[in-house]
């Protein structure tokens, strides 16, 4: 989902943090630099683990095909797994032995051929003629589902519901909806998997008139798939969802799908610096802030042609105009500026920082040649650091002793606090911004957060293009904007242009803009500004295209190959690269990613999106005062229609990091923060110790300072915790009570995992779990995770 990079849209929103016990979970592992950074010399050896994952297979597998309904049995001993059927087609050319089975449907257009692997079934469908519009293939009917929606879900198939979501969410596409590429069912005690090649062009279907959930899995046929077989490897397995996910991590590694933590930091050492880091958004995008202002003395000097100056230039560039600074100043003036008056002067000078033409010799008249030169010379590229210091000393230059000195500008708030994160032992942590300018306006912030080996990095995005550039809106402007705005947007087959995200402008090919990324990194990053992270938004969330632009046609594959080929470039510089979701076939491009865990909830329902008196109001974009906007740090509870489908334990199964955990790292989209849902928020914790998930945090300077001790004392256990998961498979996963409300699992041989989601005390392995707690063993060693319902005021 794309932000704008904004004074309004941002990404915020921290309540509270949980503490855990008062015992160490140094326990876990010893916490001592020299110890951690052993631990942090991470390895992977896929030979190892795809033999590992073979055991899982049910091998000697038979099968029965009828050609002409596709109808499909397999069957082993003591297991047996039946395909539906659709409408009897006529068949041709029937050709059969042991192993094969080969046929056409010649009014679809479609050759098949069924073959029996040593542990598995591959049907490759190929069309062959024009006249191929779908493939209709599997039809799959379960008395239950393992389907890789964001972490994962189990999901039986009289579910109300799970039934209801499939009847709102029928023809789901699975680009956006599914995280891997495969669907699994289980009948009795046999589940069988489904593995696809990927995703592209596919949507489940379900059928709404049967009582129970069955689906069809429907390959789109069009212009540049139509000459491509479609492959579907299908494994028998105990009915269980670790051998689902680790069959399909098997296919995943034979088929050269699959990338290491280990091998990205080979290309990136900086990966090093993620493990054991909570992720943190960071807002603040002033440099002056209402601590460096001294306003009486503001009040009686005379600003006029400054004022003037930045009034015209927010009239011509801001959404928002001018009208609200002029009522301010005019309020300053008169002695009536109060705390909403000063925010809206602050907003007001620290966004024309960033507008090319905020020099004017009239306002600044003492600039010396070669800085006037400079600011000439940039006044069509994007804004440099440079260019933001030559501003920010104008400014200073006119507001004079109304104002601190100029390197103490900002620092209080931002600075100070990653520095204070520091002292206090967190060691590591991943830093977002909402935009680039955050970071050049305040490199010293930049500057100190690498030094304290943080990762520190913005967020970008290529998706959308808008045909008159906004300079609030940064990411949907491009270097030559009108050549790619006319020549390089993406068309449906009907000839209309996809609409860029909130439906402005376009989306962008991602094929013709191969350089875009290097430009921005090249104005963005450098010794001033030494981000050394990068936040892709879209790219990993499904949000992909086929162009049938006439000028120049696109497959998603080659779209993707496009964003890939960026990540790379951005890794190949030293940049720990992330993105939104983490669908699987960004796999090679990302080392974390954002929304996997807790996607985006209900994004059109009235009551949690508009309606200001409901309870499930997740709050405004807007922040009066350069903090976290209460979209993000307003705490709510969330519908009981969506529980099911999104948060509860129940239904959470973690197939992702079955199959990822020594690949990606994942945690929240940055809207569900870990404290954003009331009444959820220890769940929450549970599920990320559970599943080897870092807390999503936001802070501004008040949300650190108010919550800083819970941040402190989670963090020093997160960091010696995800140590040791985190170099190490994640090996079983199982539900200890028959509710499923506790769970455990296994990392390696020696670490494992035991969460009590429920209200009452549990007896697991000799020791009495309270409700909402969890239970840490590594190596015989214990540690109990609290239910302090810190957070939750």
């Amino acid at each position: 989902m794309e932000n704008k990079t904004k004074k309004k849209l941002i990404i915020g929103g921290l309540t509270a943090a949980l503490l855990l016990s008062a015992g160490s979970l140094a326990a876990v592992v010893t916490h001592s630099k020299k110890d951690q950074s052993e631990q942090l010399s991470l390895s992977f050896d896929a030979k190892k683990i795809a033999k590992e994952d073979a055991k899982y297979s049910i091998k000697d597998v038979d099968f029965a095909i009828d050609p002409a309904t596709f109808q499909l049995k397999l069957t082993a001993k003591d297991h047996q797994f039946t395909f539906g059927g659709n409408q009897p087609e006529a068949v041709a050319n029937v050709k059969k032995n042991k192993n094969r089975i080969s046929w056409e449907y010649p009014e679809k257009g479609l050759h098949v051929a069924v073959t029996k692997q040593d542990d598995h079934l591959q049907v490759k469908v190929t069309p062959q003629s024009e006249k191929a519009e779908v493939i209709e293939f599997p039809k799959i009917q379960g008395d239950h589902y393992y389907l890789p929606i964001g972490e994962g879900k189990s999901i039986p198939a009289d579910n109300a519901s799970w039934q209801s979501y499939f009847q709102e969410n029928n023809e789901l596409d699975l680009n956006e909806s599914f995280s891997m590429s495969f669907l699994a069912a289980a009948q009795k005690d046999t589940a069988a998997t489904v593995i696809m090649e990927n995703n592209f062009n596919q949507e489940l279907d379900e059928d709404s008139e049967t009582p129970k959930l069955d689906f069809q899995l429907k390959t789109n046929l069009n212009r540049f798939n139509r000459k491509q077989a479609q492959t579907y490897d299908i494994y028998l397995s105990e009915n269980n969802p670790v051998a689902v996910a680790k069959l399909y991590q098997k296919n995943r590694i034979e088929k050269n799908q699959f990338t290491s933590l280990a091998e990205k930091a080979k290309t990136t050492p900086d990966v090093n610096k993620l493990i054991g880091a909570p992720h943190i958004y960071f807002w603040q995008s002033r440099i002056l802030t209402t601590e460096d202002v001294n306003w009486q003395k503001l009040q009686k000097e005379d600003h006029q042609k400054l004022f003037q100056q930045v009034g015209d230039l927010l009239a011509e560039h801001s959404e928002d105009g001018r009208e609200e600074f002029d009522q301010a100043i005019a309020a300053l003036q008169q002695g009536e500026a109060y705390k909403y008056e000063k925010n809206t002067i602050l907003t007001g000078l620290n966004t024309v920082l960033a507008y090319p033409d905020f020099y004017n010799p009239e306002v600044f008249p003492t600039l010396d040649q070669k800085d006037q030169n400079y600011l000439k010379s940039v006044k069509t590229e994007m804004p440099t650091e440079r260019s933001f210091s030559i501003n920010k000393q104008l400014l200073k230059e006119e507001l004079a002793d109304s104002t601190k000195p100029l390197e103490q500008w900002g620092q209080q708030t931002s600075t100070n606090v990653i520095q204070e994160m520091k002292k206090s032992g967190i060691e590591h942590a991943w830093v977002g911004l909402a935009n680039w300018n955050e970071g050049l306006i305040n490199p010293a912030f930049v500057q100190t957060a690498k030094k304290d080996d943080y990762l520190i990095g913005p967020y970008d995005s290529y998706q959308s293009i808008h045909e008159t550039p906004s300079l609030d809106w940064n990411t949907a402007g491009f270097k030559d904007n009108p050549d790619v705005y006319n020549n390089k947007t993406i068309m449906k087959p009907s000839g209309e242009y996809v609409s860029g995200f909130l439906g402005k402008g376009r989306k962008v090919n991602q094929t013709l803009i191969p350089d875009e990324w290097h430009y921005r990194l090249k104005q963005v990053a450098s010794k001033e500004v030494p981000f050394n992270t990068w936040f892709l938004d879209t790219d990993a969330a499904g949000e992909i295209y086929n162009d049938f632009n006439p000028k120049h046609p696109t497959s998603i594959n080659e779209d993707v190959k496009a964003r890939l080929k960026r990540a790379d470039g951005l890794a190949d510089n030293g940049m720990v690269v992330g993105s939104e979701t983490g669908n699987d076939y960004f796999n090679q491009g990302m080392v974390f990613a954002h929304g996997l865990e807790t996607p985006v909830i209900a994004w059109s329902d009235p009551d949690m999106r508009e309606n200001k008196e409901s309870p499930y109001y997740v709050g405004g974009y807007a922040s009066l005062s350069d903090g976290i906007p209460e979209r993000y740090s307003k705490q709510v509870p969330i519908k009981e229609e969506y529980k099911a489908t999104t948060i509860d334990p129940e239904y959470s199964v973690p197939l992702y990091k079955l199959v990822y955990n020594e690949s990606v790292i994942t945690t929240h989209h940055w809207e569900w923060d870990s404290y954003k849902i009331q009444d959820e928020v220890q769940n929450r914790r549970l599920k990320e110790y559970l599943y080897n998930v870092p807390p999503l945090l936001h802070l501004d300077a008040a949300t650190w300072q108010k919550r800083k001790q819970d941040i402190v004392a989670n963090t020093k256990h997160w960091q010696a915790f995800q140590t040791a998961a985190i170099n190490q498979e994640m090996t079983d996963f199982t539900y200890l009570t028959e509710d499923k409300l506790v769970q455990e699992t296994k990392y390696g041989d020696d670490l494992s995992v035991i969460a009590n989601f429920s209200d009452q005390v549990q007896q697991v392995k000799d020791t009495s779990l309270q409700p909402h707690t969890a239970l840490i063993t590594n190596h015989g060693k214990q540690t109990v995770i609290e239910n302090q319902k810190a957070g939750n005021e």
